[in-house]
């Protein structure tokens, strides 16, 4: 990264920086994004013809910066997220979108109401 790029980035995020005890939700994200590019975690670009060391060398660097900022788990979903680009992001969103209805249908489908109700009745009864 060039330095002096690296320098105004810590300018900016210093001079925006709200006053203590007024920090939004959302800016520690902001700031986890910011800092992820910083270490050096770079964006992912897939396309159907890219081979597997690639995504995993991806991941496997993604993991590490992620390791050396201490991120939570959210944090690091969040901002591993903001890196998918393109075809890798549209799977992202995908899946997010199929996997909680298949999980519905699922539920429909193989377990009935009845097992439901009954298993609420023993967690309500337990003592």
């Amino acid at each position: 990264m060039d330095p002096e790029r690296a320098v105004t980035d810590d300018v900016e995020s210093n001079a925006l920086a709200p006053a203590q005890g007024t920090v939004p939700s959302n800016s520690r994200l902001v700031t986890s994004v910011d800092k992820i590019r910083k270490y050096g975690a770079e964006e992912f670009w897939a396309t159907n013809d890219d081979d597997a060391e690639k995504a995993e060398f991806w991941l496997e660097n993604t993991i590490q910066v992620f390791d050396e900022m201490s991120l939570t788990s959210e944090e690091c979903i969040k901002c591993v997220v903001s890196l998918l680009r393109d075809a890798a992001y549209q799977w992202w969103k995908t899946l997010i979108f199929v996997v909680p209805k298949e999980r519905i249908e699922f539920r429909k489908k193989y377990i009935s109401e009845r097992f439901i109700d009954q298993k609420r009745k023993e967690f309500l009864e337990l003592k």
